[in-house]
């Protein structure tokens, strides 16, 4: 992947698709949409775990909801309190 990170970066390519990375965009701490995703593996109120190629995003809060979902994109609402990379 050294290559095509190299070449990506000196082209000034968009890197979510170039190197298939999730984009991630957050609004305050009520929404949240994950774009390049992998697969759900885990979803509950208060957790929701998701594949990527960086690796499993974990969400954690209250009140967590599927809004939407796509092949390439899918948005939770609730009270997010909490991404994080699991290694």
């Amino acid at each position: 992947m050294g290559l095509r990170k190299n070449v990506t970066e000196a082209l000034e390519l968009p890197k979510e698709i170039m190197l298939n990375l999730p984009l991630i965009s957050l609004i305050g701490r009520e929404e949240v949409t994950i774009e390049n995703y992998k697969g759900i593996l885990e979803y509950g109120e208060e957790t929701v775990r998701i594949g990527t190629a960086a690796g499993v995003l974990r969400l954690t809060g209250k009140g967590l909801c599927l809004k939407q979902l796509s092949a390439e994109c899918m948005v939770v609402t609730g009270k997010i309190d909490n991404l994080h990379f699991l290694t």
